[in-house]
């Protein structure tokens, strides 16, 4: 028997399975991985990515909030005004005191010319939190593109009450006397003193201005991650590591050391060395894609060594090739490109010296450290490459130890930071900066401990320290630690193990005396 079933019959059956399929349940966890998906891919630019996964996250859990809010950033970032204006007003109908959602809508309406609705919108945020200087300064280019200048003039001197540096405020303050209806001698003083701060601030590098790039026009212009959800921990996993160093190539050549403590026990000035060890780095020296290993020193011949990795679980000696000497001895190192020429560089630390390798992108390095204007005599131990002053190159920072800092005769090094000058010179800004401290210092890295987006820096020793960046004069220091270090510091890693969005640290220890048996 032949049935024929019409198409409109077919329709009305699939949508009478569709309805009696079970509704999906909102998953919350998954909702959440998403939306701080697209809030790691927003950090990279990755504007579509983002909004792909803020997506994701809003048909995982419709319920969240902030996923339709960074929907609205994504967009804005992608220049789609109807979608994001869309996306911003949904965030309000559920929190109409949403300082991010108000934040984007005036951020649109300034973008399209529309300044009393950006004025509308800004003014919004500042009742919401009015402790945001940045906030105050988009108020102030709102007043100025409706030709209000005394209320933009009011907004950005709010703004620099709350932060001094705020280099766009400055200018904005000073194109504001200047354009003002009522100018007279006053205003233009007024209008080129504030040009001579932005100048300052700039020039020196305490500052800098705000940009149209993703991340740097406020923190309420930043897409929000989502607090971490409750897991439950699946079994655990049995996991073995097995040493696959000689199978792999790796042959090293241990350097004969002294014993870090004399047979009483008391630190030998000689033997500084032993205590400390030596570092090594990964880096992808050749531009293969995939890291190679550089060990400052117990490299094949005994000193330092580079070993290009061949992709197959193997490596291969090419340091004398590299055009990097073998017999030298090296304690620290570390990578990164200081000149912005696409290719990893290094710097080694060795006692009495640092030596900057250029990576001259043909496999080979070149020794640039007289031209580079890099001195540093004493024991020379932890390297850190690490912008501190957020201007786009890498600046050194040189952790130098001294034994008589762990027997209380006081340190004799002072610790060392060069600033990256942009043209392949450094600068010494020690003292400038607050890093001309004494002691056993063994390494650094930069990190941003208190989540002010700026970076700081972590010290080990026989005390750890950190130098939390104030963006302009000297790093004080903080040891914030809820207990004591009985033993030496020599290595730091910083992380945020449990996902609360503040990063942690970890130390290695190392006892400082030997202990009697």
């Amino acid at each position: 028997m032949n049935f024929r079933i019409s198409a409109a019959l077919i329709a009305t059956l699939v949508a009478a399975v569709g309805l009696l399929t079970p509704e999906t349940k909102p998953n919350p966890i998954e909702a959440a991985r998403r939306n701080n998906l697209g809030a790691a891919y927003m950090n990279q630019q990755l504007f579509e990515k983002g909004l792909k996964a803020f997506q994701q996250a809003s048909e995982a859990d419709p319920s969240l909030a902030i996923a339709r809010l960074n929907q609205g950033i994504a967009y804005l970032n992608l220049q789609k005004v109807d979608e994001a204006k869309a996306a911003f007003e949904d965030a309000l109908k559920q929190d109409p005191k949403n300082p991010n959602a108000w934040y984007g809508l005036g951020m649109l309406a300034k973008n399209t010319g529309d300044a009393p609705a950006a004025i509308d919108a800004f003014k919004r945020v500042t009742e919401i939190d009015p402790n945001d200087a940045d906030t105050w300064y988009f108020l102030g280019t709102a007043y100025v593109q409706a030709k209000q200048f005394p209320q933009a003039i009011e907004a950005f001197q709010r703004a620099l009450q709350l932060n001094p540096l705020h280099a766009s405020a400055e200018f904005g303050l000073s194109r504001a006397y200047q354009q003002s209806s009522d100018v007279d001698r006053s205003n233009l003083d007024h209008a080129r003193e504030h040009l001579k701060k932005f100048q300052y601030i700039t020039q020196n590098k305490v500052g800098a201005p705000m940009s149209l790039a993703y991340g740097e026009q406020g923190q309420y212009s930043r897409a929000v991650e989502s607090p971490s959800a409750v897991l439950k921990a699946p079994p655990q996993i049995k996991v073995r590591f097995v040493d696959v160093t000689k199978e792999a190539g790796i042959l090293t050549v241990a350097s004969p050391r002294g014993s870090a403590t004399s047979e009483k026990g008391a630190i030998d000035r000689h033997a500084e060395e032993a205590l400390v060890g030596t570092g090594a780095c990964l880096l992808d020296y050749d531009g293969g894609g995939l890291p190679d290993i550089f060990l400052a020193d117990d490299g094949p011949q005994g000193g330092l060594g580079l070993f290009r990795n061949l992709g197959n679980g193997h490596f291969e000696d090419v340091t004398t090739k590299a055009g990097l000497d073998p017999s030298l001895h090296g304690i620290g190192c570390t990578a990164g490109d200081y000149d912005n020429d696409g290719a990893t560089d290094l710097a080694v630390s060795f006692r009495h010296r640092i030596v900057l390798f250029h990576n001259e992108k043909t496999g080979t390095f070149k020794d640039v450290t007289e031209a580079s204007g890099i001195r540093a005599d004493g024991l020379n131990v932890g390297l850190t490459f690490v912008d501190y002053d957020h201007d786009g190159d890498l600046d050194l920072f040189i952790a130098r130890a001294s034994v008589g800092a762990l027997t209380d005769r006081g340190g004799e090094w002072e610790d060392q930071l060069w600033r990256n000058d942009g043209n392949g010179k450094f600068t010494d800004v020690t003292q400038v900066t607050g890093f001309a401290t004494r002691g056993f210092h063994t390494a650094a890295i930069g990190t941003d401990y208190n989540n002010d987006r700026a970076v700081d820096i972590v010290l080990t020793g026989r005390t750890p320290i950190i130098f939390e960046n104030p963006r302009e004069g000297k790093f004080p220091e903080r040891k914030p630690w809820s207990g004591s270090f009985p033993d030496l510091t020599l290595g730091v890693a910083p992380l945020d193990f449990n996902h609360d969005g503040w990063t942690d640290l970890a130390f290695n220890l190392r006892p400082l005396f030997r202990r009697e048996e």
